[in-house]
């Protein structure tokens, strides 16, 4: 459960392991700095250093912790925010070793980090607490320093926004003389990057859904504007819907480092228990409640104090925790996703991506459904996505791309270093173009998807690719085969079941109108068994995905 205590607790058995990482000889440049697992060496970012800093620091003023107060990590946090202001460039910022040097943005993943504990040491520094009261100037230096040399600094990627907005609107409330409301206004100006269905920029389930929501969260308070909070709002309640039953998230939408992992997201915990708290959503604080049940995540587990820290009556949670969305089917028009959930079984739907399909059902992880053809440019990702009658209708149209074809010759000298620079000048045969449809219903059961192409020319390959998460084992009439991952077979006829434990897919009927086992442009999975169905132009082919229990003693798929 997302409760003060155990919370509290891990968070001091991570402090703990923290000293023997941390450089205490004063005679070395880095004198302070915690070194991570992920990053050996010395760094002052919010990943790696700074996180541990922080952890440090909630544990030592945190009502009830076994180490509030204590001598000896008051020391060790001294020098921790020590090493932190000297890695800082003059400009005040700080750098991000993998390459963002100087980095506007990786000082304002800091600042944002850090500015809570000034808050929290200044409350305690004026009842007395003379420690309190030197983590706070010291810390505040930091935090001051680093946010005037966000001013103006610029960002990357669209998240990168909302956490310089949130780090100086937190700054300016320590530093009311801090002048940096015209550059937070700028940025606002841009808007919110959240669509109608609560999806950000980055699609980021696994990373950046939490950055995004946190950020608002803190700019919502810092400058006392609380509609901020509606695009949170909205994203949660989109992200509530795309849970798997084991507690991971849909991430194959995600245009970042997350797309295809298999996250708990656990750096959203605490923007589900905090707006569950402000808004009485007793369903967001069960999600919170799941999420950190399914373990600590170190580079978020700082951030999971902090809602009992700035609003100490959430210790007395007493909201009573509803249900997560466990039976439906919902189309998210603007994402081009549709979402189904039936228990055990969780199915997603993608327009606009390499997998148009993939579905879990228990133990079994059908990873990604993806069609494609040796005609140029007919790896499918759906341009149209549209509801209809318990599914979806996806197309790939032809008219959108680069149609098939070959150059003209120019009838001129092209220099040596010319050829491609002048491709797009010369004239060029062209083949017709293909559409490729895929429907997609939902069945008692499991999935039927009809697939069929407009267009073209006859005769071309394509292949219906099913890639599985290994290990597992495939078997249809006559075989029975363990498989792994990297391995491919060719479903001729019939039906084919995967199973896992004790859950099963089966797909077909098979298909085999040619023997070739892939094409060179086609985004395949080597991380996966695949199951592939070959097939040639025209194609209209209805095939499907049932899923059930699998019994070791009859060798058979029952339906659930």
């Amino acid at each position: 459960m997302y409760a003060y205590e155990p919370i509290l607790e891990g968070l001091t058995q991570r402090v703990w392991a923290s000293y023997d990482r941390q450089v205490m000889d004063e005679s070395r440049p880095e004198h302070g700095a915690f070194i991570s697992e992920s990053m050996p060496h010395p760094v002052a970012n919010h990943g790696n250093h700074t996180q541990e800093l922080a952890r440090a620091c909630y544990v030592f003023l945190a009502e009830g912790s076994s180490l509030e107060g204590d001598r000896t990590l008051f020391d060790r946090i001294c020098g921790g925010i020590g090493f932190q202001k000297r890695w800082q460039r003059p400009n005040g910022l700080i750098d991000n070793v993998v390459g963002n040097w100087a980095s506007p943005t990786a000082t304002a993943f800091t600042v944002q980090l850090l500015a809570p504990i000034v808050e929290v040491a200044r409350t305690k520094a004026e009842a007395g607490d003379e420690r309190a009261a030197q983590i706070a100037e010291s810390l505040g230096e930091y935090i001051l320093s680093g946010a005037q040399g966000v001013i103006g600094g610029g960002f990357h990627t669209p998240n990168h926004r909302w956490v310089v907005c949130s780090g100086l609107a937190q700054a300016m409330s320590l530093f009311p003389d801090l002048q940096a409301l015209d550059y937070v206004e700028s940025i606002l100006a841009e808007t919110v990057d959240i669509n109608e269905d609560g999806e950000y920029i980055e699609r980021s389930t696994g990373v950046y859904n939490a950055v995004c929501n946190r950020s608002l969260r803190l700019m919502a308070d810092h400058l006392k504007r609380p509609e901020l909070l509606d695009p949170v709002r909205e994203n949660l309640d989109m992200m509530a819907h795309l849970f798997h039953a084991d507690g991971t998230v849909v991430t194959d939408m995600s245009n970042r480092q997350d797309r295809g992992q298999r996250v708990v997201p656990v750096g959203s915990a605490d923007s589900f228990f905090d707006m569950a708290q402000r808004d009485g959503n007793g369903m967001w604080a069960a999600v919170a409640d799941r999420l950190v049940a399914a373990g600590f995540d170190a580079i978020h587990q700082a951030w999971l104090i902090h809602p009992f820290m700035v609003h100490p009556a959430y210790c007395h949670d007493t909201l009573k925790r509803k249900p997560l969305p466990d039976d439906f089917g919902r189309v998210f028009p603007a994402a081009r996703l549709w979402r189904v959930k039936r228990g055990l079984l969780s199915a997603t739907a993608l327009g606009g991506n390499a997998t148009a399909f993939a579905m879990r059902y228990g133990a079994v992880n059908l990873k990604a459904l993806k069609v494609f053809g040796s005609y140029y440019g007919t790896q499918f990702e759906a341009d149209t996505f549209e509801a209809s009658e318990n599914g979806v209708q996806m197309v790939r149209r032809g008219d959108m791309r680069r149609s098939p074809g070959y150059d003209m010759p120019l009838g001129r000298p092209v220099r040596f270093d010319a050829f491609h620079a002048i491709r797009d000048t010369r004239e060029r045969w062209t083949l017709p173009p293909f559409d490729v449809a895929l429907d997609i219903r939902e069945v008692e059961g499991g999935f039927d998807f009809h697939l069929k192409t407009e267009g073209g020319i006859d005769r071309v390959t394509f292949w219906i690719a099913c890639c599985f998460g290994g290990p597992g084992e495939w078997e249809n009439d006559g075989q029975v085969i363990r498989v792994t991952h990297g391995l491919t077979a060719i479903l001729k006829s019939g039906y084919g079941v995967f199973h896992r434990g004790n859950h099963a897919v089966r797909i077909g009927p098979g298909a085999a109108e040619h023997r070739m086992w892939g094409v060179k442009d086609a985004v395949q999975d080597a991380d996966a068994f695949q199951v592939l169905l070959t097939l040639q132009t025209p194609i209209d082919r209805v095939f499907e995905i049932r899923c059930g229990k699998w019994s070791i003693a009859t060798g058979e798929m029952l339906r659930d």
